[in-house]
């Protein structure tokens, strides 16, 4: 948090310079980021990459009723 919220590179911290391309594809698409809501925007954008990971593995079928569970799990998600 504290690197995005300073602007500092993230690419100089070995502790999370392995997310850095990670934030820089997330960042443009916020106006504002602030101490209020950056949280808000890390659960956001680890979601997306969960919901990545769960529609290449395949954990849902691409049938009416895999689509409907899937659905249910990002209405789930979304109001966690």
């Amino acid at each position: 948090c504290g690197h995005i919220l300073n602007g500092t590179d993230i690419r100089r911290d070995d502790r999370v310079k392995s997310h850095a391309d990670w934030v820089e594809r997330f960042l443009h698409k916020y106006d504002i980021i602030n101490a209020e809501n950056i949280g808000g925007i890390l659960c956001q954008e680890i979601g997306m990459v969960f919901l990545g990971v769960l529609e290449d593995a395949g954990v849902y079928k691409c049938t009416p009723d895999g689509r409907a569970a899937f659905l249910r799990f990002i209405d789930y998600v979304n109001k966690v």
